[in-house]
C-alpha cells in the first residue's frame, strides 16, 4: 500500500500504466529521491512564514509602522503570497509524482511530466539495451545515495536518462540483469 509515494519499489502490486501489455509485469518503479523535493518545499515554507516575520524585519530595518496600509492591500498581499505557495507545492508534487521510470519484464519506460499540458514517454525494449551507466554527484547525492542512470540502446536511437533516482548503481545493475535474462 506504500507504493504510491515510494521512490524505489521492486515488483509493485496493484500498479499499472497506460499501454501495459496483458503479459507485461512491472519489476521496478522509480521516482526521483524524496530529498530532491527539498528545494520547492523550502521555498513554499519560506512563503508561508513570510507574512509572520516580514513586519518584524521591516521594523528592524528602521521603517515606521510598515503596515500602515489599507487592509485591502495587506489582505491582497496575503492572498497572492499563499496562492503562490500553493502553486509551488502543487507543481512541485505533481512534477515529482508523475515523473516515473518503469522497468518491466519487456521494456524500460521513462514518463516525463513537464507540465499539465505536456507528457513525454520514452520506451526502450530490453533486448535493445546495450549499456546502463550510473553516476552519483554532489554532497546530497553522496549522503543520500541518489544519482542518475543513463541507458543506451542499440543504434543510439533512444537514450533514457533516469534523473536523481535512489541507488543508481543498483538500478543500473538491475536493468542490465533484466536485459541478460531477457536475452536468454
Amino acid at each position: 500500500t506504500g507504493f504510491m509515494f515510494s521512490s524505489y519499489l521492486e515488483h509493485p502490486t496493484h500498479c499499472r500504466f497506460e499501454g501495459q501489455d496483458e503479459d507485461e509485469k512491472i519489476v521496478l518503479l522509480l521516482r526521483s529521491h524524496p530529498v530532491t523535493n527539498l528545494s520547492w518545499i523550502l521555498w513554499a515554507l519560506f512563503l508561508m512564514f513570510l507574512p509572520v516575520f516580514l513586519p518584524a524585519v521591516i521594523t528592524t530595518l528602521g521603517f515606521d509602522d510598515p503596515f500602515n496600509l489599507p487592509a485591502a492591500y495587506y489582505n491582497g498581499f496575503l492572498v497572492i503570497n499563499y496562492l503562490l505557495a500553493t502553486v509551488i507545492i502543487f507543481e512541485g508534487f505533481l512534477y515529482w509524482f508523475f515523473n516515473v521510470y518503469i522497468v518491466t519484464n519487456k521494456r524500460v519506460i521513462d514518463i516525463t511530466f513537464t507540465s499539465l499540458l505536456l507528457k513525454n514517454v520514452d520506451l526502450a525494449p530490453l533486448e535493445n539495451i546495450e549499456e546502463a551507466n550510473s553516476s552519483i554527484t554532489g554532497f546530497l547525492g553522496t549522503i543520500f545515495n541518489f544519482g542518475n542512470v543513463a541507458i543506451q540502446t542499440a543504434g543510439a536511437n533512444i537514450a533514457i536518462h533516469m534523473i536523481k533516482v535512489p541507488n543508481p548503481v543498483k538500478v543500473a545493475d538491475f536493468i542490465l540483469d533484466r536485459t541478460k535474462n531477457n536475452a536468454n
